[in-house]
C-alpha cells in the first residue's frame, strides 16, 4: 500500500495553483513510526522566519536561500540530499537556483554523485578530511585533489534522466596554486566574465547549460602544486539552493581539521544548516559524548559568529550494527546529545533513529531493501524513502507555519 502525503501537497495544491511537481509518494512500512516523523523546534520564532523565506520564494519568488547538509558517507552518496534537493527547488515551478557545492570524487577514484557526474583525463591524488594520515589542507567540502600530470580535462555534466531543469551560468572553483602556474579554461560557452583571486576563480558563462568542459593546464616547466577543494556550481536564477557535503568516514572532528572551513562558507552564506554528522562519530566503543558535544560545539560556535541568524537542524543516526554484529547502542548517546546541542543553539530536532523504528529496526530495514547488509548504509531505495519522510515532516511544520500565520 502506497501512502501519498495528501493533508500536506493537498495544502499545497490548494495553495500553489500553478504546482507541477511533487515529492515521490512513498511505501508505507508498519516498522517506521510516523508519529515520530515531525520536527522538534527549540525556537519556534526563530524557525517562523525562516519558514517565512520559504512561503515567500515558493509563493512569490525571487529570494536566494540557502540550505546545506553535512555528513559522511550518506551524504557523500547524494541520494539522500539529492532528494531533498529535487523537493525543495521543484514542488513549485522558478525555485532551482543550480546544483550548488559540489566536489568531483571521481578524480580521486571514490563514490561521486550519481546527479551531476564527471568523466576526466590526467593523474589526480585524493585525500579526504577523514583520513588521519592524509595532510591538511582541506577546505568546505571536506576533500582536496591535487593534479599530478601537466593538463587534466574534466566534464562536468547532469544526468539528465534524474534532474529537472538543472542549469547553471557560474562555476566558482576553490583551489590553491603554489606558484600560479595553472591555467583553467572553460572549452564549452562563451565567457562573461571572470574573477580571479587566489584560492577562487568564478567564471560567469554568457547562458544556462547543464554541461561544460574544462582543461586545466601547467604553463610552464614548473611543477608547483595545484589543488582543487570543490566547485560551486549557481545561476543567475534566484530561488533555493539545496548544498550537500559529505565525506565517507567523516565525523565531526574530520570538518575541524578544515582550514578553509570558514573562508569558503562565505559562498553559501547559509539560511539553514543541516547537521547528518554522527554515525562515525559513535561507531567505535571509544566514544564518549561529552567529546561529541564539545567538537559539536566548537563548529557550530565557529559558524555562529559568522552568521548568527542561521538555523541549525540536526537528523539523529540511524540505527545501526556495529561491525555487522552488534546493535550500536551508542545511537541513543549521540541521539541525547543532539537534543542538548540543538536546545543551546534554538535549533531543530528530526529524529531518524526514531522515526525509523527504533532500536534494531535497521534488520526490518534491510530485510525491505532499503538497508545494505553492513548495517549502516541504506540502498539507493531507503535514502530516497529517508528524504521523502524528511520532507513530510518539513510539509507538517510549514502547515503549522501557515495555520498560525492565516496564510492559508
Amino acid at each position: 500500500m502506497k501512502i501519498f502525503l495528501s493533508i500536506y501537497f493537498g495544502l499545497l495544491i490548494s495553495y500553489f495553483s500553478y504546482t507541477q511537481h511533487y515529492p515521490h509518494d512513498h511505501m508505507q512500512y508498519d516498522f517506521i513510526d510516523e508519529k515520530h516523523n515531525e520536527l522538534v523546534i527549540f525556537n519556534k520564532k526563530k524557525w517562523s522566519s525562516f519558514l517565512s523565506k520559504i512561503h515567500n520564494q515558493w509563493h512569490y519568488g525571487g529570494d536566494e536561500i540557502n540550505i546545506i547538509q553535512f555528513g559522511g558517507s550518506h551524504i557523500q552518496a547524494d541520494v539522500w540530499s539529492n532528494r531533498l534537493r529535487d523537493h525543495f527547488q521543484h514542488i513549485v515551478p522558478y525555485n532551482g537556483a543550480a546544483r550548488g557545492l559540489y566536489f568531483p570524487f571521481k578524480l580521486m577514484k571514490s563514490n561521486a554523485s550519481p546527479y551531476l557526474k564527471t568523466t576526466h583525463n590526467g593523474k589526480w591524488k585524493g585525500f579526504r578530511n577523514s583520513v588521519s594520515y592524509h595532510r591538511s589542507p582541506f577546505g568546505l567540502l571536506g576533500a582536496r585533489a591535487e593534479l599530478i600530470d601537466s593538463t587534466s580535462l574534466i566534464t562536468f555534466y547532469v544526468n539528465k534522466e534524474h534532474c529537472v531543469n538543472c542549469y547553471f551560468d557560474q562555476i566558482d572553483f576553490l583551489v590553491h596554486d603554489s606558484l600560479n602556474n595553472h591555467c583553467i579554461d572553460i572549452l564549452t560557452d562563451s565567457i562573461v566574465s571572470i574573477e580571479l583571486d587566489t584560492n577562487r576563480q568564478s567564471f560567469i558563462l554568457s547562458n544556462l547549460v547543464d554541461s561544460v568542459e574544462v582543461l586545466i593546464e601547467r604553463e610552464s616547466h614548473e611543477k608547483g602544486k595545484f589543488s582543487l577543494f570543490g566547485l560551486n556550481f549557481t545561476s543567475q536564477l534566484k530561488g533555493i539552493t539545496y548544498h550537500s557535503v559529505g565525506v565517507n568516514g567523516a565525523s565531526v572532528p574530520s570538518y575541524l581539521r578544515c582550514e578553509y572551513f570558514m573562508d569558503q562558507i562565505d559562498l553559501v552564506n547559509p539560511d539553514l544548516i543541516i547537521f547528518s554528522i554522527g554515525i562515525n562519530d559513535a561507531y567505535e566503543p571509544s566514544f564518549i559524548s561529552e567529546t561529541y558535544f564539545k567538537n559539536y560545539d566548537t563548529l557550530i560556535s565557529l559558524i555562529k559568529e559568522q552568521y548568527p541568524d542561521a538555523n541549525f537542524l540536526f537528523t539523529t543516526n540511524n540505527d545501526s550494527y556495529y561491525k555487522r554484529k552488534v546493535v550500536n547502542e551508542r545511537v541513543v548517546e549521540a541521539k541525547k546529545t543532539m537534543y542538548k546541542l540543538a536546545k543551546k543553539y534554538d535549533g531543530v530536532i528530526w529524529d531518524l533513529f526514531s522515526i525509523m523504528g527504533g532500536m534494531n529496526s535497521i534488520v526490518k530495514w534491510e530485510e525491505n531493501g532499503l538497508a545494505k547488509s553492513d548495517k549502516i548504509h541504506f540502498t539507493t531505495k531507503g535514502y530516497k524513502l529517508t528524504g521523502d519522510l524528511f520532507f513530510e515532516a518539513f510539509l507538517k511544520s510549514y502547515k503549522e507555519f501557515l495555520e498560525k500565520n492565516g496564510r492559508i
